[in-house]
């Protein structure tokens, strides 16, 4: 007998052409009609059978979908089926923007592989919710927000808070997500990512940091990102709030990093235990924060 792995069930595709035909699928199909991208995670979920799915809703003959545009004020806008290669070159085409936005750069070309990079998008990516995937960081240092449609009304739903576990998050059964906005970094301000994946296609501990102003304590700015290490991204805001009191920004490093170490869940499992990953995001926070500082 085969094993789940290796086999999907049966499922019927269709592929709209346009938003509101993609949205009244699923309406019309609550629950039984998922949304199907780059197709990455949704293929595993079901081969695994993490995830049950009659009708795949492929969103990638809708046009407005694959857009990348930088508003600035605002933000950067990546649209959901705009895969990870594309964003890539993009950036490498808009260099002020690629720098603007560094640690998204980085964690996209640290993403999977080359090839994997040609169908998985950054939307996917981050609504896996998987602890391994390298979306979440970035997304969460540029205060990113994801744009939720239904035949209902739309609305802008903050990425931290948004994944609740592997396959899940607060995105509703009717509703597409049709882009991201990573919005406008503090001016100034340096980011950065970090993958500890010790030969693996997955990290360990993933960091992405952002700090501004470091010299400056009444202006200084520090965001503070884990993933990888924790089951679900983990945003270190009791940390960044130690950058808030006077003091030399390396002073305060230490307690930052303590803080971390003290609050954060760190996962245990066959490829790090817990104990290790809480040293190693230790090390690789003090390291991103002192090479940011420095500019």
């Amino acid at each position: 007998m085969s094993a789940p792995y290796f086999t999907l069930p049966e499922f019927d595709y269709v592929k709209p052409s346009s938003l509101e035909e993609a949205l009244k699928i699923l309406e019309e199909n609550l629950g039984e009609a998922k949304v199907y991208n780059g197709g990455i995670g949704i293929l595993g979920f079901m081969k695994e059978r993490m995830l049950e799915a009659k009708i795949l809703v492929d969103i990638k003959g809708i046009k407005e979908l694959k857009k990348v545009e930088y508003v600035p004020g605002k933000g950067l806008y990546v649209g959901a089926t705009v895969t990870a290669n594309e964003l890539l070159e993009w950036l490498e085409a808009n260099p002020e923007v690629k720098e603007k936005y560094r640690a998204l750069y980085e964690a996209t070309e640290n993403l999977a592989d080359a090839i994997l990079r040609n169908r998985a998008t950054l939307v996917g990516n981050i609504l896996e919710g998987l602890p391994y995937v390298d979306g979440p960081g970035p997304a969460l240092i540029f205060e990113a927000e994801l744009h939720a449609v239904s035949l209902k009304g739309e609305r802008w739903v903050p990425v931290e808070g948004a994944v609740l576990g592997p396959g899940m998050t607060v995105i509703e059964p009717n509703e597409i997500v049709t882009e991201i906005l990573y919005k406008e970094p503090p001016e100034g301000a340096k980011s950065g990512y970090i993958k500890f994946a010790h030969g693996s296609e997955y990290g360990l501990v993933n960091v992405a940091a952002l700090v501004a102003n470091p010299n400056n304590p009444e202006k200084r700015i520090v965001r503070i990102a884990i993933t990888s290490a924790t089951p679900l991204p983990y945003r270190a805001r009791s940390a960044e709030e130690v950058f808030k009191k006077p003091g030399k920004f390396s002073d305060l490093i230490d307690e930052a990093v303590k803080k971390i170490q003290e609050e954060a869940e760190f996962m245990d499992e066959p490829h790090a235990s817990a104990e290790y990953r809480r040293y190693l995001t230790g090390i690789l926070v003090t390291k991103l924060l002192i090479k940011l500082a420095r500019g």
